[in-house]
């Protein structure tokens, strides 16, 4: 699989400006429904696109009026939408799809996990890498947040469609630096982070995992870079009494791990609560999972701008229950939504993870396919060129066999979806 090296983050031209700077013909994209997601959707609706570029957005009459000289492409009786954001994912554990079973317990889930990932050698991972990447793509995603904790970076593939934002996981529960850290992340991962390379940041693992000091410097080495950084917090009941008595399941498997748990102080707070003593929490943060929360820490991620990731499936399959989502948006938190890993998943469709919400959690369509799409783009920090089909944005979007916007979700949920070129 080749990468390629691609600034995803520096800016493009946009605004009026640009729109006179196209060098090929517009393409004027006209459909049942256009769902821009920063606006209501709008019925027979058209985008006007030229070099990868939206020129206009708006009812099909009047931007063929606007736009004479466009080439007019009806898609017909679908909704078209902006490709779908994966803001949390481990494609490198693609390979223990269907091997590692929930069984109620985090910390059993880990062993598991462990166990599983020590039989499969590495051509297998990274075949298994390439299909899941391939099986986004086909499911709509066109940007994912991926961690790696194996230093394999997917970087860009499936024809320059999936763009990716590499969060490289480090460890450490009494690593007093991050330089001790960084050490032991194979050489071409360390290699990226000393280049500076735009769509390669960092991630601490969780807050059992990774000592107060590191989670300090991995934040401060992101905010001096002006980088997201993310964390898994508040996952789940085993995590937050791990750190309110240092007792507990996570315990014996660290024990077992040879990290040693004596040497470290629990907090005796909540993982939120926790993250916000080590000033971890501000706009440039992006918390996964967020499960087990109280409504003074929801209070805690709105008052510091951090971002939030849900993985609802994830959590279900672990037995953690679901996120209180509701909560979470009422506190106007910007929350995105990620498949996690084939080792906690069925699949890589993101548009099930929507229908969990929807049907478990009353969250309405306009508002989940938002948290799949634009909020997903915020929280990587892709928004100003991605995550809603708006003018001097980038165009990458789907068509959904859907006449209406309550039907997107079930139809995707189906894979009844094609890209737009």
């Amino acid at each position: 699989m080749t990468r390629k090296n691609i600034n995803l983050y520096s800016p493009r031209p946009r605004g009026p400006q640009s729109l006179g700077q196209t060098h090929s013909r517009p393409v004027l994209h006209r459909a049942r429904l256009v769902v821009p997601i920063t606006q209501p959707a709008i019925e027979d609706g058209a985008v006007v696109v030229a070099d990868d570029v939206i020129l206009d957005v708006g009812p099909f009459q009047q931007l063929r009026r606007q736009w004479l000289e466009a080439q007019a492409r009806d898609h017909g009786e679908v909704a078209l939408l902006p490709a779908l954001v994966n803001a949390h994912a481990h494609l490198d554990l693609s390979g223990l799809a269907g091997q590692v079973r929930a069984k109620g317990s985090m910390a059993e889930w880990i062993r598991s996990l462990l166990a599983v990932g020590e039989s499969v050698d590495a051509e297998e991972l990274m075949i298994a890498q390439a299909e899941a990447l391939a099986s986004m793509h086909a499911l709509g995603t066109g940007i994912v947040g991926d961690i790696s904790s194996s230093g394999r970076f997917v970087g860009e593939d499936i024809q320059g469609m999936i763009l990716t934002r590499t969060f490289v996981e480090l460890f450490g529960l009494h690593d007093d630096s991050l330089e001790e850290a960084l050490s032991r992340l194979p050489d071409h991962a360390r290699q990226a982070l000393t280049n500076g390379e735009e769509e390669v940041s960092l991630a601490a693992h969780a807050p059992y995992t990774t000592s107060a000091a590191l989670i300090k410097e991995v934040k401060a080495w992101g905010s001096e870079r002006a980088k997201i950084i993310t964390i898994h917090a508040a996952e789940s009941e085993e995590e937050i009494l791990f750190l309110h008595t240092g007792r507990g399941p996570l315990r014996d498997l660290l024990e077992e791990r040879g990290m040693d748990p004596d040497r470290w102080q629990p907090p005796e707070c909540g993982a939120i609560t926790y993250l916000d003593r080590l000033d971890f929490l501000d706009g440039l943060s992006l918390c996964v999972h967020v499960v087990k929360v109280d409504e003074e820490e929801i209070h805690l991620l709105k008052n510091s701008g951090a971002a939030v990731c849900l993985c609802p499936r994830s959590n279900l399959f672990l037995g953690h229950g679901l996120p209180p989502v509701n909560q979470l948006l009422e506190a106007e938190i910007s929350c995105g939504l990620g498949t996690d890993s084939l080792a906690s998943n069925d699949d890589l469709n993101l548009f099930k993870e929507m229908a969990v919400l929807m049907d478990q959690c009353g969250i309405g369509p306009d508002t989940v396919l938002k948290m799949a799409t634009h909020n997903g783009a915020r929280n990587l920090g892709l928004a100003e060129l991605y995550g809603s089909l708006e003018k001097g944005k980038r165009w990458l979007a789907i068509r959904v066999t859907a006449q209406d916007v309550e039907s997107i979700v079930s139809a995707g949920c189906q894979g009844v979806l094609e890209w737009l070129r």
